[in-house]
């Protein structure tokens, strides 16, 4: 699993950049800024060497550049839709699974647009934008409504849904809440991991590791470059910050709580696929859940 990996590859000590490294690296980012753009295939660097990584002090220019586009971006598109288009309502709505998923959608809308404001996935064949989309934005949502909901001035803490026609009368709503719930510690202690964990995961190629459904991406290569550089900086962002002890911790429980999202929502895929409602869901929404 990536956050295995990660944990495993962040704890070798001696992956902290010195001095020498840093500057090595900034002359280099210097020098290719003036070298003009060509048509070559874009390439991201992945894993930096272990002799690069002997300092306190982690996080270089462009790091923290990126670090700002990040969270910037995210506040900016994915940010709690406005009360015009989404209000919390104040009594308990019995709602059916189609109208449950429909109030979702500007969240959804959103969050997608989010990820189309990303440098890295506007350089991405069309076809994997799709793919990645289609499999990993449901499995996101609940850390996406956990960075939305713990801000104290948010409307969605006060949502009461109750959802109706489900197997065995399951409540839906209750399900996502609660998983959401999970990461709102993790939000509330530094919301910016959690949105480079997000944009980490949202380039997984195999969020799901019991999917046996295979996409076959066109550019796998530079996916996984992606995926490697979002979470090489969130590992330079926390040991940095939080020291080597409390980022294995803080990994530790990550990874705990996001296994157990990884099964409730291979339980939720299947109660959603025995109701006879979704074939009512707004179309975007059948391509999320997998319904198309």
């Amino acid at each position: 699993m990536l956050i295995i990996a990660l944990l495993i590859v962040g704890m070798r000590k001696e992956w902290i950049r010195s001095d020498e490294g840093k500057n090595n690296r900034q002359t280099q980012f210097e020098r290719h800024r003036k070298i003009k753009p060509t048509k070559r295939r874009p390439q991201i660097s992945i894993l930096r060497q272990p002799e690069n990584f002997n300092s306190s002090i982690i996080l270089c220019s462009t790091d923290r550049i990126r670090l700002n586009n990040v969270t910037h971006c995210y506040d900016q598109y994915a940010g709690e839709p406005s009360i015009v288009k989404y209000s919390a309502p104040q009594e308990v709505l019995s709602l059916r699974l189609h109208d449950f998923y429909n109030r979702k959608k500007p969240i959804i809308v959103n969050l997608i647009s989010y990820f189309k404001h990303v440098p890295e996935f506007q350089q991405l064949n069309v076809d994997d934008q799709v793919s990645l989309l289609k499999q990993n934005i449901r499995i996101l949502i609940p850390i996406n409504y956990a960075l939305l909901k713990t801000p104290i001035h948010s409307q969605f803490r006060y949502t009461h849904i109750q959802t109706i026609g489900c197997v065995n009368n399951i409540n839906l709503h209750t399900m996502y809440q609660s998983l959401s719930n999970n990461f709102v510690p993790f939000v509330a202690f530094d919301p910016v991991i959690m949105k480079l964990l997000l944009i980490t995961l949202f380039f997984t190629t195999n969020l799901l590791s019991t999917n046996n459904d295979t996409v076959e991406y066109k550019q796998l290569g530079y996916i996984k470059g992606i995926q490697a550089s979002y979470a090489e900086l969130l590992w330079l962002y926390m040991i940095e910050k939080y020291g080597k002890e409390k980022t294995v911790n803080l990994f530790t429980k990550f990874i705990t709580r996001f296994v157990h999202l990884q099964t409730m929502i291979e339980q939720i895929d299947s109660i959603i696929r025995l109701n006879n409602d979704m074939q009512y869901v707004d179309s975007l929404m059948k391509v999320i859940l997998q319904l198309t």
